[in-house]
Order: C-alpha cells, then sequence, then structure tokens
C-alpha cells in the first residue's frame, strides 16, 4: 500500500496559523450543533408543559436572569436547573472555540515576531564582531 508522503515540508504559518484555523472551525461547528440539540431538548420539555405552568415558568426565568445574569445557565445550582427543564452549557460550545481562537490569534504573530527579534539581534551580535 502507498502512503502519501509531503512534496514540501510544513511551513511555519501552516503548522501556527492553518491548524488552529481548522480546529476553530471545527469546534465552532460542532459547539453550534450540540448547542441546537441542548436548546432543543429544552423547548421540547417546554412545549409539554400547559399554558399556565408555561406562563410561570416565564416568570421563573426572568427571575433567574435578574439574579445570575447573562450566563444564569452555568451559575445557577443543580436543582434549579432540573425544576426548570435547562442543561448546563457543554465546553464546547464556547470554551473550547474560545480557546483556539486565542491560539489563533497569538500563536503565529508571536512566531513573527519571535523571528523577528531573533534576527534583530543576530544582526546586532554580527556588527559588534
Amino acid at each position: 500500500m502507498k502512503t502519501a508522503k509531503l512534496k514540501t515540508p510544513l511551513t511555519p504559518f501552516q503548522i501556527l496559523f492553518l491548524i488552529p484555523l481548522a480546529l476553530f472551525l471545527l469546534s465552532v461547528f460542532i459547539g453550534e450543533i450540540v448547542r441546537l440539540y441542548r436548546l432543543h431538548d429544552e423547548r421540547s420539555s417546554y412545549s409539554q408543559l400547559t399554558e399556565i405552568d408555561a406562563l410561570f415558568e416565564e416568570l421563573s426565568m426572568s427571575r433567574m436572569f435578574q439574579k445570575y445574569g447573562y450566563d444564569f445557565r452555568n451559575k445557577m445550582g443543580a436543582d434549579e436547573r432540573l425544576s426548570t427543564g435547562l442543561e448546563r452549557e457543554y465546553p464546547i460550545e464556547r470554551k473550547i472555540p474560545k480557546f483556539f481562537f486565542f491560539i489563533l490569534i497569538l500563536l503565529y504573530p508571536g512566531y513573527v515576531v519571535l523571528r523577528l527579534i531573533g534576527d534583530l539581534i543576530s544582526r546586532e551580535e554580527g556588527r559588534h564582531l
């Protein structure tokens, strides 16, 4: 069986920018699928409520939002989440894509800056010799 070989070695740009970019896009895509699945589960449990229960549920949600703020899903206790029918956010939804985005922004530009600093230091040493 023949194995595929790279004709040219991977460049630092490909390693430090394109690979994290691909991981970032993949994690965002998977995170959105997981988020949509979670929201679908929450909506299906909400749609099974009677009108009065749904009204009380909406009032409860507004109180939770006022009590915990925007990130109320992760800040509320397990008992409150269970009683309201909410599920906790999974890390793949936001945290992992943020991590890959952070790497994407810092890794290759950091490499370029360090390489420029190294070139400047080597030039300065060459002048003093």
